[in-house]
């Protein structure tokens, strides 16, 4: 796919003019997994967003909203992003996930597409890291299209069927500004930790700043 943009901001900039970034995806060979790292607001959800929109799009027949595509036929689409904490249920956030994890799990075929959205967010990084291994490899068990969005960037490089995709970020400017370009290219965690170091404003220039006051 190429020139792929989310049609919610493309209508959106009708009004405003704000500028539509598009991105580039692809498998090859044997590669069948997504895994999207980067920096909180760096685009990854509204790809992922994209992403879905132009695979259900195109099951149903519809243009899709890129420039060109040649994409895979699936039986079912599989989503998993965050919704609010369901009291009823008398469960906590984690097994929450991990209910509506399984439902997809036993529902998914090699031909699926599945979509997740950082999963197990409530968790600690060595657990996240630990039980996204473990339902990565079931997917690529299945053979099935996954797009797997986390801050876990150690998951990269999980099997040869994966595919490291990273939010880039301009780290020439001062506070490592969001270019929403979604790049083929191995994570390295450092554009997540400087926006880690911006939240807490710990970067270098605001460092300097309070030791010059």
């Amino acid at each position: 796919v190429t020139g792929a943009y989310y049609l919610a901001l493309a209508y959106k900039s009708l009004d405003n003019g704000d500028k539509i970034v598009p991105n580039d995806f692809y498998l090859c060979n044997d590669e069948r997994i997504f895994i999207l790292t980067g920096p909180n607001q760096g685009g990854k959800t509204t790809f992922a967003r994209s992403f879905g929109q132009i695979f259900y799009l195109a099951c149903l027949g519809c243009p899709v909203p890129c420039r060109t595509a040649e994409l895979f036929i699936v039986d079912r689409i599989f989503t998993h992003f965050a919704q609010e904490e369901n009291l009823s249920l008398n469960a906590g956030r984690l097994q929450e996930d991990l209910m509506r994890m399984k439902g997809i799990m036993d529902c998914a075929t090699g031909n699926s597409l599945i979509i997740v959205n950082e999963l197990f967010s409530s968790t600690t990084s060595h657990d996240a890291n630990v039980m996204g291994k473990r339902i990565l490899e079931y997917f690529t068990s299945l053979d099935c299209i996954v797009l797997y969005v986390t801050h876990i960037y150690e998951l990269s490089d999980i099997n040869k069927k994966a595919v490291s995709l990273t939010a880039a970020v301009d780290l020439s400017a001062s506070r490592a500004d969001r270019t929403y370009k979604i790049i083929r290219r191995p994570a390295d965690g450092f554009a997540y930790a400087n926006s880690i170091a911006e939240k807490y404003h710990l970067t270098y220039s605001e460092i300097k700043e309070r030791i010059r006051v």
